[in-house]
This record gives structure tokens, C-alpha cells and sequence, in this order.
């Protein structure tokens, strides 16, 4: 097979959504999405996202990103490590083969810029999903083994029905404990800011931070609305929190000195029993371990899919 490889341009566009969307059917992308999680990300860089033809025709793409202009905090502590957020062979070509191809030219590049490690799919701020679906992508799976990566954690996604919602009466009494206790569940007042963002920076992951950052802005702009955080305090303390965005759920976390005491619970059934009230008949969550999917499924959600994460030292 005789394989070339070149770095993105727009001109390939729409020949390119067309693999996409062949190559991963669950995970296909629309020219929007396209543009803002990828050409526009800050990290963007056309030289690491590769297209492959053979005898003229596109039958292959590799995403390749880096922290080339923002860096990824804890995400990326040396600022040695780099990401395939995406890699899709055109059905019917021999996905070993070119995937390959594929990889070895990404690798080479990513090297070159002075990274020592690839994680596939879980690059922070544009990620579409956690890493490759076991039940669907089993060829690529195999590919990515056959090219060095292996396996170091699963994620699961999980859905739920929240039509008929009601917060059960066993959570309503741990959430009257947790008020005796000193600890109230609240939604998120404009006047919190400051102090939720040191919360934020003290005890939750850099691209949490981002992602609240983002959103409280655009509370100025009126694209969110204070209610779609529910804030857990003691005193002037924040000690956890959970947000939603139109029918996605989360994330959410509480403070470490404080777990163990059916916070998060209460969280839950209340940012579901706000979603509900806004009219939203499902709840979804991308990226949750099988730790957290029980306190999930307590109210009703169930695994859809499940995702090796991998990753490759250079």
C-alpha cells in the first residue's frame, strides 16, 4: 500500500468529516465542533494532525495535540506529555496498517517537540471521549497494544432517565444530618466567586478549574445561570460542589477532609432534581470510574459505554 501523510488544511474539511464519521460512527463530529474543540483550541497545531491518502484517496487521520501555547497544569506537570485525541481508518482498509502509518509519523513528530509521553483520547480541554471504546473500537484497541500502549485505567459513561425524578426520603434525612452538622447544600450565589475559586484551585483537577472558570463567565454574559451549581459549604468554608450543563451532569467533588459523610449523594439528588425542574427528561455523565458508578446508580444510571485509557513512555 503505498501511504503519504500530511498535516491538516482546511481545504480537506469536508473529506475529512466524512471519515470521521464513517471511521467512528459513535464519535462523529459536525464542521462546529470541528472548529471550536478542535481548530480553535489553543493547543492546536496542524503539524501533529496528520492525513493519510493512498493513490490520491484520504483513508486515514491522527490527531495529535500538545500543550503548544497554554499550559495543562497537573494534567501535564513536566510538560512532556502529549495526547491522540482521535485516529480513524476509512472502513474497509486495513486499519492495522495504516493506523500504524498513522502513528509512527504523529510519534515521530511529538517527539521531536520534546515529549516523552502520549496518553490516548483524555486530553483536558478537548477530549471526546475518555479513551477507546472496549465494546465498539476493538481494532483500534488492538492497534494502539500492537504500537507499545497499554492499558492503565477503564471509564465508564452512564446514562438515566430523570423524568420522574423526586430526591428519595433516605436522602433528604442524610442532607437534614449533614445541616446539623453545620453543612448546607446551596446553589451557587454571585457573591461565592471568589472563595469558590480558591476551593476550586485547592482541591480539584486544573481542567475542572478551566471548565468552571468558562462557565462563570458566562454567567455575566447570560449563557449559565447560577443555579446550575450547587455548592456544599460549612460556614464561610466551600467544601464541594457539582454543576450541570444542559442534560450532561457534572463534574462534581468534594473536599477530601470531608468525604465519607454522604455529601456527594445529596449533591446528586439535588443537581438531577434541579435539571428536572428545568425540563431535562435524561441525565448523562462522559467520564466516571466504577468506584463512583455506584453511588450513580443508587439513582438510576446505568453504564452505556466503557473506555480503556492508554498510554506509551517515548
Amino acid at each position: 500500500m503505498n501511504l503519504s501523510s500530511t498535516p491538516y488544511s482546511d481545504a480537506a474539511r469536508e473529506e475529512l468529516l466524512a471519515l470521521w464519521s464513517a471511521a467512528l460512527p459513535l464519535d462523529a463530529v459536525t464542521l462546529d465542533t470541528l472548529e471550536t474543540r478542535v481548530l480553535l483550541d489553543e493547543n492546536f497545531d496542524p503539524e501533529t494532525f496528520l492525513l493519510a491518502r493512498s493513490n490520491g484517496e484520504l483513508v486515514g487521520f491522527v490527531l495529535g495535540i500538545h500543550a503548544k501555547r497554554m499550559p495543562l497544569g497537573d494534567a501535564d506537570p513536566a510538560g512532556d506529555r502529549c495526547w491522540i485525541t482521535a485516529l480513524g481508518i476509512r472502513p474497509g482498509h486495513d486499519v492495522r496498517a495504516i493506523g500504524t502509518f498513522l502513528l509512527t509519523e504523529a510519534e515521530k513528530r511529538l517527539k521531536a517537540l520534546g515529549k516523552h509521553e502520549c496518553r490516548v483520547a483524555g486530553y483536558p480541554p478537548g477530549y471526546f471521549t475518555p479513551g477507546i471504546d472496549l465494546r465498539t473500537y476493538g481494532p483500534y484497541l488492538e492497534l494502539f497494544q500492537a504500537n507499545g500502549y497499554t492499558v492503565f485505567h477503564e471509564a465508564l459513561s452512564m446514562d438515566s432517565s430523570i423524568a420522574l425524578f423526586t430526591v428519595p426520603e433516605k436522602t433528604v434525612q442524610i442532607e437534614q444530618k449533614l445541616k446539623g452538622d453545620g453543612i448546607d447544600i446551596r446553589f451557587y450565589h454571585r457573591n461565592d466567586l471568589v472563595r469558590f475559586m480558591e476551593f476550586l484551585e485547592k482541591s480539584m483537577p486544573s481542567d475542572w478549574v478551566r471548565v468552571e472558570r468558562r462557565n462563570l463567565r458566562k454567567i455575566v454574559e447570560g449563557g449559565f445561570h447560577p443555579e446550575q451549581v450547587v455548592l456544599v459549604t460549612k460556614g464561610d468554608e466551600i467544601i464541594g460542589y457539582c454543576q450541570f450543563e444542559g442534560s450532561h451532569f457534572g463534574p462534581f467533588g468534594v473536599s477530601d477532609a470531608y468525604q465519607g459523610r454522604g455529601i456527594g449523594t445529596v449533591l446528586l439528588a439535588r443537581t438531577l432534581e434541579r435539571m428536572r425542574q428545568e425540563g431535562h427528561h435524561d441525565a448523562w455523565v462522559m467520564w466516571t470510574d466504577d468506584l463512583a458508578a455506584k453511588v450513580y446508580g443508587k439513582f438510576g444510571f446505568k453504564e452505556t459505554r466503557r473506555f480503556a485509557l492508554l498510554k506509551k513512555a517515548f
